[in-house]
């Protein structure tokens, strides 16, 4: 995993494509810039907050060819979070892999090696939110050994599950 500069983060939310791949390097796919929207969201939380930064987007990228392959985020920064009782500093991720690089392992690579980092900033678990149609991110929530804790609507996604995973 590559942490995405801010100023590579600022040129994807400008949608500046040039810039952005002179500054976050590797093979950037023109589907980096598909969903512009969470660059925007995720810029404005780090301009914001600059706590943020650390947890704000990832490049997923093949270290063989320099192909950036995919995504991933945290919602926000390390939260206190409290499930059975028992407190813990959490952090909800959100990740894509891109075609055709999908179910290769490359999401569950990528999650583990974030997470080895995140026990390092004091986290304990990660918090995923699905669509119960997802076959895919539900089999990776299960790899992780994800247990389910609770149900939402997602005014963007809709309906999803919502999974604890220890780090």
């Amino acid at each position: 995993l590559r942490v995405v500069p801010l100023a590579g983060l600022a040129a994807t939310a400008a949608k500046d494509a040039e810039a952005a791949r002179r500054i976050i390097g590797g093979k950037l796919p023109d589907v980096w810039f598909d969903e512009s929207w969470v660059s925007d969201l995720r810029f404005k939380q780090w301009t914001e907050d600059p706590a943020y930064g650390p947890w704000s987007i990832r490049a997923i990228g093949l270290k063989a060819t320099g192909d950036v392959v995919g995504a991933m985020n945290c919602h926000h920064r390390p939260m206190d979070f409290v499930h059975d009782g028992k407190a813990s500093l959490a952090v909800e991720i959100g990740y894509t892999i891109y075609e055709p690089w999908r179910r290769k392992g490359i999401a569950y690579e990528a999650i583990t090696g974030f997470n080895r980092w995140a026990a390092s900033q004091g986290v304990s678990n990660i918090v995923l939110s699905i669509s119960p149609d997802n076959q895919a991110s539900l089999a990776l929530a299960r790899k992780l050994g994800a247990v389910q804790i609770g149900t939402q609507i997602d005014e963007i996604d809709g309906p999803e599950d919502i999974y604890l995973a220890p780090v």
